[in-house]
């Protein structure tokens, strides 16, 4: 890391909503409400109740967390300082791991909705190609420095946030009340459908990551959390009530909202939602590219990788090398895999991830009676019964990942070993 470079504070509260929205609203709205309906039926207007609950227990945890803490990293910091510097790590590293998978997830995404535009773009080397471009762009935005990401992040925000409210509340008016009447579902599709939802409905915590970037981090993160989480579950609920009441196909459909856009608008309503997913979801990769890349920076700046895969560029003060790297695996990532594969291990990964946090909330809370202890109990354990959601083959990816990160993590511990040897010969 370049010595005496520091991130450039910029980020007010509302800029931290935007960047809130941004991480949070991409592929999983645009695309889940079809999965999640053909898995728990209407029940899943019930899953994303579900969801929501828990992602609002989850915002509190991160909130009290956020307010006690000045420098960046987010989760990692906040279990680095409950439990020390490994488990802080492991901590960091799943939620790069999260962010990188949720970054192929949306490419993948976004090359999806435009194949069911444009049928030819289906094709594999179609598909690659949007899905290169897509990463270069976002890698470019966020390389580029921190001002130039946020004025991106709050132009995504509006071009992806007013179309949802507009087809949301129109939808409304298709909605066909019989087919909201709840029927009965298994358990454990009803389970799967919440875990996958959870990729939709997360990301927020990426805001608590740049603290260093931000003017007020302990009083303006919290309430940006909790605006965040409020503003996304209200679009979300709005949107499935009305493609769920709206489309009776909506299981089967391959980008049902723009299907639910076309049943409103007409064509120009279906091509012009497509275009809208399409942007929202390289949006949000933006924002998991910046998420992982300033928590790479909080790592190698503590030693914990390689010093240059988090190192600031001296004249952008943003970690170029991270950029590249993580923007190159998402884009590999997201042409090998599929949509709902990705989804289940990133979300997997953020839980593992949500765990440590309560977990560092409860002790927190255990040497300040003041403090309530309820909500992160409450979250702990919803999580863990999410957890068994996961498939066999989704948890041995994630193990794989895990596994890399520790091998980075002793590279750097051997390294920093030898620079003392070495210092203590001379």
């Amino acid at each position: 890391m370049s010595a005496g470079v520091e991130p450039l504070r910029h980020l007010g509260r509302l800029r931290l909503v935007s960047v809130g929205l941004n991480a949070v609203i991409g592929g999983g709205i645009f695309v889940l409400p079809a999965e999640v309906t053909r898995l728990a039926g209407p029940a899943s207007l019930a899953a994303y109740l579900v969801a929501g609950c828990v992602v609002v227990g989850l915002g509190l945890t991160l909130g009290r967390l956020a307010a006690q803490f000045d420098s960046s990293g987010g989760p990692y910091a906040y279990v680095q300082s409950a439990f020390g510097s490994f488990a802080g790590f492991q901590v960091g590293w799943l939620f790069c791991l999260a962010r990188l998978t949720a970054l192929a997830n949306l490419l993948n995404g976004a090359a999806l909705y435009l194949a069911a535009l444009v049928p030819a773009l289906a094709g594999s080397w179609a598909r690659s190609a949007l899905i290169v471009g897509s990463a270069a762009v976002i890698v470019l935005i966020n390389a580029a420095g921190i001002r130039q990401t946020s004025g991106a992040a709050n132009t995504f925000a509006i071009l992806k946030v007013a179309p949802l409210l507009v087809v949301g509340a129109a939808g409304l008016f298709l909605m066909q009340p019989e087919r909201l009447a709840p029927e009965a579902v298994a358990p454990d599709a009803f389970l799967r459908s919440v875990l996958l939802l959870l990729f939709a409905f997360t990301g927020f915590e990426t805001l608590t990551v740049p603290a260093e970037e931000a003017l007020r981090p302990r009083s303006d993160l919290p309430i940006a959390l909790l605006l965040t989480i409020g503003s996304v579950c209200g679009i979300y609920v709005l949107v499935h009530a009305a493609a769920l009441g709206g489309l009776p196909s909506l299981a089967s459909e391959k980008a049902p909202l723009a299907s639910l856009s076309g049943a409103l608008f007409g064509e120009s309503g279906r091509i012009g939602m497509t275009l809208v997913a399409a942007v929202s979801m390289v949006g949000c990769s933006l924002l998991s590219l910046f998420g992982a890349t300033r928590l790479l920076y909080a790592m190698s700046a503590a030693g914990e990788i390689p010093s240059f895969l988090g190192a600031l560029d001296p004249k952008r003060r943003t970690p170029v090398v991270a950029s590249l790297l993580t923007g190159g695996l998402g884009a590999v990532l997201a042409i090998l895999g599929g949509y709902a594969f990705l989804a289940a291990v990133s979300s997997g990964l953020r839980l593992l991830m949500y765990v440590a946090c309560c977990l560092a909330c409860l002790g927190r809370a255990a040497s300040d009676p003041g403090r309530g202890r309820a909500v992160p109990m409450l979250a702990l354990g919803s999580i863990l019964i999410l957890l068994t959601a996961l498939e066999r083959r989704e948890v041995v990816f994630g193990m794989i990942g895990i596994g890399a990160g520790l091998g980075l993590y002793l590279a750097a511990r051997h390294g920093r070993r030898g620079s003392m040897t070495r210092r203590e010969a001379v």
